[in-house]
């Protein structure tokens, strides 16, 4: 009994596997697709951090947004690395959390503008990120400079 047990569990775990990485392969063929819809190289959506920066910068973000991102992923990176008092962070996780809603909601009007989309589009893309990602970027919109870039 064990032995089936044991074989149902790694082919469910293979599977998940599979299902984990064409997902991954799929966000990834999409950001390209975003980024040259933009008149970027689609290169750019290999490399993570500067994924975003290019990102947040065919949407006309400053780039303060991003400096001040990395130094949060550095500072939570080097609080799990050392310890510190359990208060700092909480508080800094807290005050973490609220900026990077604040930024991704920014991030996410300032990129539907840039394709045409409308309030109800942006709703679907803060609430489902992963869907209207994908419809942004294989669908027929188009994208258009920000006004202040």
């Amino acid at each position: 009994m064990e032995e089936y047990v044991s074989g149902f569990l790694l082919a469910f775990i293979v599977v998940l596997g599979l299902i984990v990485l064409a997902a991954i392969v799929l966000y990834i063929v999409a950001e390209w697709r975003i980024l040259t819809k933009a008149g970027e190289k689609g290169w750019k959506s290999l490399i993570p951090f500067y994924c975003i920066f290019v990102s947040h910068h065919i949407v006309g973000m400053s780039h303060v947004w991003f400096i001040i991102e990395a130094i949060t992923w550095v500072a939570e990176f080097l609080f799990e690395l050392f310890s510190f008092p359990e208060p700092v962070v909480f508080w800094f996780g807290i005050a973490t959390g609220i900026f990077t809603l604040v930024s991704e909601l920014i991030h996410v009007i300032k990129m539907c503008n840039c394709f045409g989309k409308g309030t109800g589009f942006k709703i679907g893309m803060a609430l489902i990120p992963e869907v209207f990602f994908m419809i942004l970027a294989f669908g027929k919109a188009e994208y258009t400079k920000p006004k202040h870039h």
